[in-house]
Order: C-alpha cells, then sequence, then structure tokens
C-alpha cells in the first residue's frame, strides 16, 4: 500500500469561491474579499478556515471548514452567506462540487449571526467538505 499524499484543498476553495463570486450579477457579491483572513480594507468579505475533525477514507478525506461572511450591513451579511453556501454546496461546471480535488460539500451547521469585533456584522457556518488525494 502506497502513502496518499492531500493537497491544499483550502487554498483550492478560497480561489474557487472567488472566481464564483466574481461572476455572479447580484450586487451583494461585487467587491468580495476570499481569504483565509479578514483583511481590514474590504467592505465584504468571505473568510474560510479549517476546522478540527473529519476522517480518512481510501483516498477521500472528509475535512470541516468554517465560513464566515462579514459585511457593513445585516441584510448584506445574510444574502452574502446564502449566496455563499449556495455556490460552495452547487455541482457542474460553475458550481463547487467536481472543481478541483472536490468531491461533496455540504452545509453541516448554520448559518447564524456571530458578534463581530468592530462595527460590522458576522455570519458563520461550517461546512463538511469532502477532497480527495492521490496515491504515491
Amino acid at each position: 500500500m502506497y502513502g496518499i499524499v492531500y493537497g491544499d484543498f483550502l487554498a483550492h476553495l478560497i480561489a474557487r469561491t472567488d472566481e464564483l463570486l466574481r461572476a455572479r450579477p447580484e450586487p451583494v457579491a461585487a467587491g468580495v474579499d476570499v481569504s483565509n483572513r479578514k483583511a481590514g480594507t474590504g467592505r465584504r468579505a468571505v473568510v474560510l478556515t479549517t476546522g478540527p475533525g473529519g476522517g480518512t477514507g481510501n483516498t477521500l478525506r472528509t475535512s470541516y471548514v468554517t465560513v464566515d461572511v462579514i459585511a457593513d450591513d445585516e441584510g448584506d451579511a445574510v444574502d452574502l452567506i446564502n449566496l455563499v453556501l449556495a455556490l460552495l454546496t452547487s455541482r457542474g461546471p460553475g458550481g463547487m462540487v467536481g472543481s478541483g480535488p472536490i468531491t461533496h460539500t455540504e452545509v453541516n451547521g448554520g448559518p447564524n449571526p456571530d458578534p463581530a469585533a468592530d462595527d460590522s456584522y458576522k455570519q458563520t457556518a461550517q461546512l463538511e467538505v469532502q477532497h480527495r488525494g492521490r496515491n504515491l
């Protein structure tokens, strides 16, 4: 049996989420910063971070990702988290599932309001992500 290598699926999630949001016509999707940390410059941000837990079966690994959406308006935060979760769980050419190593995604918790440290509004959710590794 050979070892299995898992790539940086979070980097793929960040890049693909940014790409999907840029292609959307909704005003709430315009000018959104997508990263693994909140930059201080943007009005709206999507922050994706890995959480503890998960498991591995054959070449598939299950990981948990926290999805935080930050906006300067509560309505924008709610609209943006709903759009982001829809994109993250979508399939096909315009979606996340089936792109790169991502084989399955589902919302595991949320979305819920989360107190923000500044004047902004924040929504948070947890995503379960299955991603494929490769044999050495």
